[in-house]
């Protein structure tokens, strides 16, 4: 198939942006990697009137530390984030995460806030964004607001974003040197989508556990434990207790099981951890 007809918008600036997200609203939509995007248009499960490039929106390109948060500009491609050299000391459990999204030719084109918008309860980088308790900054032409990642993510394929704003970054809390990360997947093939993620944060007795894959968003647990053997207690509870989606892809029994066993080896991960 092919994508019904458009206008294709080349913007330069953020007020641009702002513009024509103001004038078009739902007829608009934003495109910079455009690995989701492009297949949807393709597929005609969207047909946009307007599609915004903010490739040459030079001020979205930029990423960093800003305070205690790692913050990843609109443009920013994943490949770009992954070989950073600091990313490993900054921002642990993306370090970890990154090479399990999808295969290199996509995350050298695919963006980190990209991903985000489109909210797959899969997709490792919402996984994160949700166990960091990061946050999104919204942009319209009226106003700047910052959401974080729990109130962000409404359900699968969907946030809060308005119809006249854009993700202008995403913001990922950095922790304390002694602050502990695992992470653990499984999927078919390398490079799908997760049938179940799990990424840890450890911090003295205090845990926090998520879960993708199993619901319509990213499940979030926190926990406080002095022992490996409570948190395997907990996560022995928490997978017979939750309700787990089922799908053609997997039973709710496997992901039950995933559950228990990436939960497991993510949480021993987060407790040999050393920052590098």
């Amino acid at each position: 198939m092919k994508s019904a007809p458009f206008q294709m918008h080349q913007v330069s600036t953020k007020d641009e942006i702002l513009e024509l997200l103001d004038r078009y609203g739902d007829d608009a939509r934003i495109i910079a990697g455009g690995q989701t995007l492009v297949p949807v248009l393709a597929m005609r499960v969207a047909s946009p009137d307007h599609l915004i490039d903010i490739n040459q929106v030079a001020s979205l390109k930029r990423f960093g530390i800003s305070g205690r948060s790692l913050e990843v500009g609109a443009c920013v491609r994943q490949s770009e984030l992954e070989g950073w050299d600091e990313l490993t000391r900054a921002q642990p459990l993306l370090a970890m995460m990154l090479p399990w999204i999808a295969h290199t030719p996509i995350r050298n084109r695919g963006t980190v806030c990209g991903s985000i918008a489109h909210a797959d309860p899969s997709a490792e980088l919402v996984l994160g964004l949700a166990v960091l308790d990061g946050s999104v900054t919204l942009v319209s032409k009226k106003r700047r607001r910052i959401v974080k990642a729990k109130d962000f993510f409404l359900g699968a394929l969907q946030t809060d974003r308005q119809t006249n704003e854009f993700i202008e970054a995403v913001h990922f809390p950095i922790s304390g040197a002694a602050t502990g990360y695992g992470f653990a997947e499984f999927g078919y093939r390398h490079g799908d989508f997760a049938v179940v993620a799990v990424a840890v944060i450890k911090d003295g007795d205090s845990w926090t556990i998520g879960f993708g894959g199993i619901d319509d968003t990213a499940r979030v647990h926190k926990i406080n434990a002095e022992s490996f053997d409570q948190v395997n207690q907990f996560l022995d509870e928490l997978a017979s207790e939750t309700e787990v989606r089922e799908d053609p892809t997997a039973t709710s029994g496997l992901r039950r099981h995933l559950m228990r066993t990436l939960g497991k080896r993510a949480c021993k991960q987060a407790m040999e951890f050393k920052r590098g």
